[in-house]
């Protein structure tokens, strides 16, 4: 039921202090709370962003929760939308007289002529993320649907390497830059367009590299193109889910409590930037025994992420001795993430 008179009142009052982290101004000013409702007892506050998949919808969020629950109010749920042109031209009055500047709007580029474009993510490093993306790709490849891989790790790439790309990338006369291709795969990475052995780049930097090599390389037609992002979740990866038409996230674990603990981090990153997750790729879920051939499986099974598994995978140097059961769990998770 949606709220009206004094109890709105109260609960707005209680909202009010609480600013844009970007703007500075109050989201009650900026008439960011569209509506407060409530439903059995819980709160909820209805929220629009100036900009869509804002990455510090978690600060207000956070913020809103702790400015009610200290007035007794314990159960509250924020949900966010993001406001039309028209709404965000309505504010921009508030913000001149507080002679704010407003955050640049977000560059969405186009889809292309790729069917599907899937994020293989995690937010922790070292889970074995660019190899997944390879064995995805090749299998991918093996099922006839013509494949890419864009790395979108400016500082560590590392699909070249898995590949043994020696190769360089070069531009055409119209500035459109050609994936190489390697096991009938396109593969663009910032290592195929210099010979820097280490890039030590800002953020602003890295965000710009990322949005290039995805604009200006030449793709193609393509059914899938698997963007192999880097963990964290600071500029690189938010600029490939807000800027890049990314139609789904895979999100990529070990069977670690830490990797787990992270790897909820990672699915709350991509869904409070509207991206689907798919499932996830448990990598490193067991190794195979040389004596017997026997399954040890790793870590704590107990702990869940609550998204379907698409493939449990052992060690790599294990794969030959699981080809077959690997390939067939491959095949049924590409299968799901081509076909949605």
């Amino acid at each position: 039921m949606r709220l009206e008179g004094d109890r709105l009142k109260d609960i707005i009052g209680l909202i009010e202090p609480i600013k844009d982290p970007e703007i500075g101004i109050s989201i009650v000013k900026l008439r960011m709370v569209e509506s407060i409702e409530e439903e059995d007892g819980k709160i909820k506050v209805n929220v629009k962003l100036t900009v869509p998949g804002c990455p510090l919808s978690s600060t207000i969020e956070k913020d809103v929760k702790k400015a009610l629950k200290e007035k007794g109010y314990n159960d509250v749920e924020v949900n966010f939308g993001f406001m039309s042109k028209k709404e965000l031209e309505d504010i921009k009055e508030v913000v001149r007289k507080e002679q704010i500047q407003m955050p640049q709007s977000i560059e969405r580029y186009e889809k292309k002529s790729i069917r599907r474009i899937i994020a293989v993510y995690s937010a922790k490093g070292g889970v074995g993320k660019s190899t997944i993306v390879k064995l995805l790709a090749e299998t991918a490849n093996s099922m006839n649907y013509k494949t890419g891989i864009l790395d979108c790790d400016i500082s560590g790439p590392s699909i070249t390497s898995l590949f043994n790309l020696k190769e360089r990338a070069y531009a055409d006369e119209d500035g459109k830059i050609t994936p190489i291709i390697k096991e009938g795969i396109k593969i663009m990475a910032v290592d195929m367009l210099t010979d820097v052995e280490a890039i030590i780049w800002r953020g602003p930097l890295v965000s710009s590299a990322i949005k290039q090599m995805y604009n200006d390389t030449n793709w193609g037609n393509l059914d899938i193109l698997f963007l192999d992002l880097p963990p964290g979740t600071s500029d690189a990866p938010i600029t490939v889910f807000q800027s890049i038409p990314v139609d789904a996230t895979v999100v990529v674990t070990t069977p670690q409590e830490l990797s787990n603990l992270i790897g909820k981090k990672t699915i709350v990153v991509a869904k409070s930037l509207n991206i689907p997750v798919i499932g996830v790729i448990e990598n490193m879920s067991y190794f195979v025994c040389k004596h017997c051939g026997g399954k040890n499986e790793i870590g704590n099974k107990n702990t869940k992420l609550d998204l379907p598994i698409l493939a449990k995978l052992p060690f790599f140097n294990d794969l030959n001795a699981e080809k077959e059961e690997s390939i067939n769990q491959l095949k049924i998770a590409v299968g799901k993430i081509v076909n949605g």
